[in-house]
């Protein structure tokens, strides 16, 4: 059976960095694609006709792929995507827009404002609200042709948590942005038991807005405290089920690695 690995580039959660990874690994069977709008999905049925029409390709990476992966009885799709912490994600948004100047609304208020004041201007915007509560949740919140249904309640949005949890364990390739050396490293391993040879080069780093050897939680406290008190705690309320996706996703790699090892 043929053996595909499809990268779901969620955006700033290191997708750039991990495609220079399957470049080094199938050069040219690694193929990009999206539609012409950002706005754009591409549901199961288009994935599956790409993956067909592409006989040659290995490794597949797109920022509008939506989980769970593609179901056929001739190929098997080795699903790859990377989580991160939802309040750090937000400040590489925040640092990567400001000098982005790409027409966006995010790119104008992300100039116009620091981070306190990008984040308060962004949840006044509905169209804004999507990059302030629960993104990922609602990345992996979808089911067989259809996106994530969703609540919005006093500027949050809500998704179907246990269906997002679900995708989520059902990713073979399931890494964090915060460990992407380590991650990567793992992911070599459980590639070849599906076949699939990944060569991880010296320089993976790529598009990243911020270097710091701080810890992840030393970091995104230090974001929290630009924020007055009433805006903190509204952003850590509107986020409630990113951070529970990624303590999940952590949990589950962490029960991966410790299988591993016995």
């Amino acid at each position: 059976m043929r053996t595909v690995l499809l990268h779901y580039h969620i955006y700033k959660n290191s997708g750039t960095s991990f495609e220079r990874v399957l470049d080094a690994s199938f050069g040219p069977a690694h193929e990009r694609f999206d539609g012409p709008y950002p706005f754009f999905t591409i549901d199961q049925d288009q994935i599956d006709q790409i993956i067909r029409r592409r006989a040659g390709a290995v490794a597949f990476s797109s920022h509008q792929v939506l989980l769970p992966q593609p179901s056929a009885l001739d190929y098997r799709v080795i699903a790859a995507t990377f989580l991160r912490h939802p309040i750090l994600r937000l400040g590489s948004i925040w640092r990567y827009k400001r000098s982005a100047a790409d027409g966006t609304v995010t790119a104008e208020l992300a100039a116009a404002h620091d981070f306190a004041g990008w984040i308060a201007a962004s949840f006044g915007i509905r169209t804004e609200l999507t990059h302030m509560s629960n993104p990922q949740t609602r990345y992996f919140a979808g089911v067989y042709g259809r996106q994530a249904k969703v609540r919005e309640d006093r500027h949050q949005l809500t998704y179907d948590l246990t269906t997002a949890e679900r995708n989520l364990a059902n990713v073979e390739l399931l890494g964090r942005t915060e460990d992407f050396d380590t991650d990567i490293q793992r992911f070599r391993k459980i590639a070849a038991g599906y076949g699939l040879d990944l060569t991880i080069p010296e320089h993976t780093h790529l598009n990243a807005t911020e270097t710091s050897a701080a810890t992840t939680e030393e970091r995104v406290l230090a974001l929290m405290a630009q924020l007055p008190q009433s805006l903190n705690d509204r952003l850590w309320d509107a986020n409630q089920q990113d951070l529970a996706l990624y303590a999940e996703a952590e949990r589950l790699i962490k029960a991966g690695c410790a299988a591993d090892r016995a």
